[in-house]
């Protein structure tokens, strides 16, 4: 898991930091996410978001920022194209950059909720790195021999599951009640996925790549489709 190489790579199993209690942190992190409670999240997102409290707090005690942490995501999604678009063997340099942007992207949250200096603006900036980066992901995409027709669709399909899922919340349903099988954990797996298979099938044949790649779009693309019908029939049972 991309959590645990983290924490084992930079010596993350001691003690949490000092700053915040876990439970505190926890209580943090509802009041800057519209009342999500980690408790009642599955076990891949609550070890996800314990891996960034405890570099987040590594990251603090070292004066990193939110800010740079969300610079840092920024950073590595832009270079996710230009690394795909290289062929060969860079579909992998470009996975490792999708997995280094997740991670600060869930550090930058935990830095803010553990230095509560979190902000509103700071949060719209984030929530527009993420989408900036999704695309960036689907550019890699393309540039790898992808359908062109599916990649616009993936794009059409994640911008209005977000713009829904915002909708929702605005009108007072909690975001862990709009959790659905097209979320972007979802999506970055497919892409992780994508660019991984990529690599390895243009080591054999560049076609082959193309190949992988569509089909993997394909499965992006149905998998967005069911995430936003289930969605839309959740708000439809929560809200009439």
């Amino acid at each position: 898991m991309i959590e645990e190489t983290v924490a084992d790579a930079a010596g993350l199993d001691a003690p949490p930091p000092r700053s915040m209690e876990w439970l505190r942190f926890v209580s943090g992190w509802a009041a800057t996410h519209q009342g999500f409670d980690l408790r009642h999240a599955g076990a891949l997102a609550q070890r996800w978001v314990r891996c960034a409290y405890r570099v987040g707090g590594f990251a603090l005690r070292n004066g990193v920022r939110e800010a740079a942490m969300t610079a840092t995501a920024l950073g590595a999604a832009l270079l996710v194209p230009a690394f795909a678009a290289q062929g060969g063997h860079w579909p992998w340099a470009a996975a490792l950059l999708v997995a280094l942007g997740l991670i600060a992207d869930t550090t930058a949250d935990a830095i803010g909720v553990l230095s509560e200096r979190t902000s509103r603006l700071i949060g719209f900036y984030r929530t527009m790195v993420d989408r900036v980066a999704e695309v960036c992901w689907l550019l890699a995409a393309l540039l790898l021999g992808g359908s062109p027709p599916l990649v616009g669709t993936c794009v059409v399909l994640v911008m209005v599951h977000e713009y829904v899922r915002v909708r929702a919340t605005a009108v007072g349903m909690r975001p862990a009640g709009t959790a659905t099988i097209g979320d972007r954990s979802t999506r970055a797996i497919i892409t992780l996925v994508l660019l991984a298979v990529a690599g390895a099938a243009a080591g054999v044949d560049q076609d082959l790549a193309a190949g992988t790649t569509t089909l993997l779009l394909a499965v992006w693309t149905l998998l967005a489709i069911f995430g936003l019908v289930q969605l839309l029939t959740i708000i439809r049972k929560a809200l009439r």
